[in-house]
């Protein structure tokens, strides 16, 4: 392989790979920095991690989707900042869409967190609308006003956690009727469905 071609492979972000829609591939990207796939598959375990578990890997993930000024850096603080939001996010997330408006807990250390990220309307010179962080505000507001246009456009229900214990990740449900519980029926459903078959059969004996 070439060495432009592997580093394209190895630049290309979470959305990039599975082809999330551009409208919400930073809070994708975000939410999915923290990786809790601990499954078996085709014998090889997938170990997970965090690709923004320290303040220098948190101001590289950022300078990657241009979220920092190139003077301004990643502090602890900022850091901590950081992961609050995205477990408030992930919190918030892990409810099913239909179970979210009584998910109240959930809601209310959301919006406490992203008091940190406050947005504005911004207007382009040719007249294109979205919320952007606040001037001097950390930039990682864009992935709340990514969630508040998911919610705008009644797409917000889409984006969901991955319902096997194994996986717990977070993807966007593009079939029709949008009812979709994994983020792979072929992966991770499968896998749910033959050890729900195999427990039956085993209380069945």
């Amino acid at each position: 392989m070439s060495t432009s071609k592997t580093h394209m492979l190895v630049s290309m972000t979470l959305s990039e790979k599975y082809a999330v829609p551009p409208e919400l591939a930073l809070l994708y990207d975000f939410v999915n920095s923290l990786d809790r796939r601990r499954y078996v598959e085709d014998g090889v375990a997938h170990a997970g991690g965090d690709e923004i578990e320290t303040p220098r890997l948190l101001e590289a993930w950022m300078r990657e989707r241009d979220l920092l000024h190139r003077r301004e850096h990643v502090d602890a603080g900022d850091h901590r900042a950081a992961l609050k939001l995205r477990k408030a996010l992930r919190d918030f997330l892990q409810n099913p869409p239909e179970h979210r408006l009584q998910a109240k807990e959930a809601a209310r250390q959301l919006t406490a967190v992203s008091q940190k990220f406050p947005l504005v309307l911004a207007v382009s010179d040719k007249g294109a609308v979205e919320l952007a962080p606040v001037p001097g505000s950390n930039g990682l507001g864009r992935v709340l006003g990514q969630m508040m246009s998911l919610a705008e456009t009644g797409q917000l229900p889409r984006l969901k956690t991955c319902a096997s214990d194994e996986c717990h990740w977070i993807f966007f449900d593009r079939s029709k009727p949008a009812n979709r519980h994994w983020c792979s029926s072929s992966r991770c459903g499968n896998r749910q469905k033959t050890r729900a078959y195999r427990e039956r059969r085993r209380q069945a004996s």
